[in-house]
């Protein structure tokens, strides 16, 4: 299976409520793991709303814990849509030999192409041989009745040398792959360049193709489609897909939040503008972004308020 199909089935299938549960059932006899039990909650928001880039910083910790296999899929998944198949694979090759066994990770072991020989360890099978706590996706999770009976493994960072030469011949790969691109692009643009037409600029912004064009998270598309004017009564609406979609893009500025609310101060998507541009503001080191959330974690009833708090709270 292609690994980006694997990421975005894991994050449509894994039982996050069940996942929440568990957390927060451990936590009813072990305090730290009811902090992860809240902090968990706010992933969860993070990935509702494609913060995949937040939600994957946020659950490092807890893939250092005894948790089960599950959450480690849940972290190669978030890392895979945040930063790519390679910074997954570095998260894989992170876990524990005991982890990277485990059968619940078979797929990904296949999509990472992962031969357990690779570990060089003898005491492999061993650890291979036992089990994570884990649930099928059919059934709900069963806490532990003791912290005895519970089958679990630490995460570990492994440090091999086989391990550093793999990343060596990824380099190689990667940089042989970007030459062939280049090679390739260079072909078609020669043999394109006599039939280029001339681009037709949209007149009228069709919303509902960007808007759906977003949800698929197809940014660079949407992105042709907001160049041109609202229909009227929607500015507010394009206005604030644009912002996303630049946001999205690496592109947005702080100050483009701040233009948009002057603009639009009643506008229906400010908690949203807000959380973009307390984060952008985090990201630039620009103590502003406290006075910003602060804002944010007061806006009652909003998917963005507990978030804030959380993100003030560190």
């Amino acid at each position: 299976m292609d690994i980006r199909t694997l990421a975005e089935r894991e994050l449509s299938e894994l039982p996050l409520f069940d996942m929440t549960e568990w957390l927060a059932r451990k936590g009813e006899h072990d305090p730290s793991f009811r902090l992860v039990a809240s902090e968990f909650g706010v992933i969860t928001t993070l990935l509702d709303h494609g913060y995949y880039e937040e939600a994957s910083e946020r659950i490092v910790p807890l893939l250092g814990m005894k948790v089960p296999a599950a959450f480690h899929r849940l972290g190669l998944a978030l890392e895979m849509k945040a930063n790519g198949k390679k910074a997954a694979k570095r998260r894989f090759r992170s876990f524990s030999p005991a982890v990277i066994q485990h059968s619940d990770l078979a797929e990904w072991r296949q999509a990472f192409k992962f031969d357990k020989k690779w570990l060089g360890l003898p005491l492999v099978v061993g650890l291979a041989a036992a089990a994570l706590v884990f649930w099928p996706d059919t059934q709900p999770p069963i806490a532990p009745p003791s912290e005895t009976d519970q089958v679990v493994v630490e995460t570990v960072t492994e440090e091999e040398a086989m391990a550093e030469r793999l990343k060596e011949l990824e380099a190689e790969v990667a940089r042989l792959e970007k030459e062939n691109e280049q090679l390739q692009t260079q072909e078609e643009n020669s043999s394109d360049s006599a039939e280029e037409k001339p681009k037709q600029a949209t007149d009228v912004v069709p919303l509902a193709e960007v808007e759906a064009l977003v949800q698929d998270k197809q940014y660079e598309q949407a992105e042709q489609l907001l160049d041109g004017e609202a229909k009227a009564g929607q500015e507010q609406a394009v206005g604030f897909y644009r912002l996303l979609v630049d946001n999205k893009l690496g592109k947005a500025k702080i100050a483009d939040y701040a233009d948009y609310l002057d603009s639009y101060p009643e506008s229906g998507y400010k908690a949203d503008v807000l959380w973009m541009k307390g984060i952008a503001e985090k990201k630039a080191d620009d103590p502003a972004y406290r006075d910003t959330l602060t804002t944010v974690s007061e806006m009652k009833g909003t998917y963005w308020a507990p978030i804030a708090k959380s993100v003030l709270d560190e």
